[in-house]
């Protein structure tokens, strides 16, 4: 009968014997708990319970709109900006209001733990929008 060390003493001898090393998982350090911003804006990590399905479709559905609206103007302010001449304001204004409607909604989901935050930060997030397509309006 071969029980399971031996198994395992055969396979290790085998691995040696070809001159290559079994590297075992290492057990993962207890990670400190984060404090300040980072407690607030982070990354689900391995050890955090999954968000509701809901929740993250519903987000995805909404960061989808965001994302092609946005486009959709960006489309039209880029064309409008080749054919003619918009005021001097219009571009670097248009990207700041871009980058912080974005940076809004990445913001949202790195808070997906939270239970509130994330729908504050897409909600922001949708200001920029209406802000840019208003500016493409006037400015163009």
């Amino acid at each position: 009968m071969s029980t399971q060390a031996d198994e395992s003493s055969s396979e290790r001898s085998l691995v040696e014997g070809l001159g290559l090393r079994i590297q075992r998982e290492p057990q993962p350090e207890p990670r400190p708990n984060p404090t300040g911003m980072a407690r607030v804006f982070r990354l689900p990590g391995s050890d955090d319970p999954s968000p509701p399905t809901g929740k993250l479709v519903a987000m995805c559905a909404w960061a989808t709109g965001l994302g092609l609206v946005g486009v959709l103007v960006a489309t039209r302010a880029l064309l409008a900006m080749w054919r003619n001449n918009p005021p001097t304001w219009y571009e670097p204004s248009f990207i700041a209001i871009g980058l912080a409607g974005i940076g809004l909604t990445v913001g949202a989901f790195m808070s997906i733990q939270r239970r509130r935050l994330p729908w504050i930060m897409l909600a922001l997030a949708t200001i920029p929008l209406i802000a840019s397509i208003v500016l493409t309006v006037r400015a163009i």
